[in-house]
């Protein structure tokens, strides 16, 4: 599960597969820097799905 954090309040968790959650803690972290995004593996529960990969794709470009 990928959460993210503005300060000590969560504003969004979605869930995803493990390396599907590190890519996109690793592409929005440096994007959003105000912002905490943190991955827990263990985490279950009901939660969004993370954006497709065509909405993923142009961060991953350089």
């Amino acid at each position: 599960m990928v959460r993210i954090w503005l300060g000590d309040h969560l504003i969004a968790e979605y869930l995803a597969d493990p390396d599907r959650a590190s890519r996109y803690q690793r592409v929005m972290t440096p994007k959003f820097t105000g912002l905490r995004i943190t991955v827990d593996n263990s985490a279950t529960g009901k939660a969004s799905e993370l954006p497709s990969s065509e909405q993923l794709w142009p961060l991953t470009v350089q």
